[in-house]
């Protein structure tokens, strides 16, 4: 019967089943595995964000598309027409049809009667006089029609620029809280009695009003009516934030 050699002492003897790692080895080896398993988590996750934000971002420029063909397009000859016509700039009728009626000639408030682009209330229907429209019969529910309202609209915010020497604010302030509030406001919470700062507005409502029309001014004013109205008063409008400081419009 063959025996088969025996190796001799104190020769290695040959490990079965490859490579043995050392326990810290192996505690390397799963850390670097939950690293990269974790690592393609966060790739899928931000590749699943990134892809939500694009496609948000994708519908934001649509809308804003849409939104300046609206503001810049549908309405902009009337707005050129009437700013020309009653000497007020075309970025500012722009700025308060905007924040008015964001551009919806249909747009009406139950509660004040308020109608069309310029949320026209039945009584400005006195601001006809001295337009194209002086003389007509007009019925409350005209003043959806885009025409009509812009032009009265028009003529009001040059009254009120009159009155306010083309002060943005002062005007913005009158057209959304009257004039009336707005002369109290000037006597009693402004440091000069001539402006009003938008600290110094005392209705939250009207403050931020001011301050949305006179950012869409200055927007207007940069990208799409750089242009001054014929016969407008004075020169470059002051669009600061902080205050109205006499500019005109």
């Amino acid at each position: 019967m063959r025996r088969t050699a025996e190796a001799p002492v104190g020769a290695p003897r040959r490990r079965r089943g490859g490579i043995r790692l050392s326990r810290g080895q192996w505690i390397a080896v799963c850390a670097l595995s939950v690293f990269l398993l974790l690592s393609l988590v966060l790739a899928l996750v931000s590749g699943a964000r990134l892809a939500d934000q694009q496609a948000k971002m994708a519908e934001e420029q649509a809308a804003y598309e849409r939104r300046v063909y609206r503001t810049t397009v549908k309405y902009r000859s009337l707005i050129e027409k009437y700013a020309g016509e009653y000497g007020v700039r075309p970025a500012y009728l722009a700025a308060i049809i905007l924040n008015e009626s964001s551009y919806d000639p249909q747009a009406y408030v139950a509660s004040t009667g308020a109608r069309g682009l310029m949320q026209l209330i039945p009584s400005a229907k006195t601001y006809v006089r001295g337009t194209a429209y002086d003389g007509r019969t007009i019925e409350d529910n005209d003043l959806f029609d885009p025409e009509l309202n812009v032009c009265i609209g028009a003529n009001y915010i040059r009254i009120l620029s009159d009155r306010y020497g083309g002060d943005p604010v002062l005007v913005a302030c009158a057209y959304h809280a009257g004039p009336n509030n707005v002369d109290y406001w000037l006597y009693k919470y402004s440091a000069d009695h001539k402006t009003l700062k938008y600290s110094e507005i005392p209705t939250q409502s009207t403050k931020d009003y001011a301050r949305k029309v006179v950012d869409s001014y200055a927007i207007y004013c940069a990208h799409y009516y750089s242009e001054t109205a014929a016969g407008a008063p004075g020169g470059s409008p002051d669009l600061q934030r902080s205050a109205g400081a006499g500019a005109d419009l």
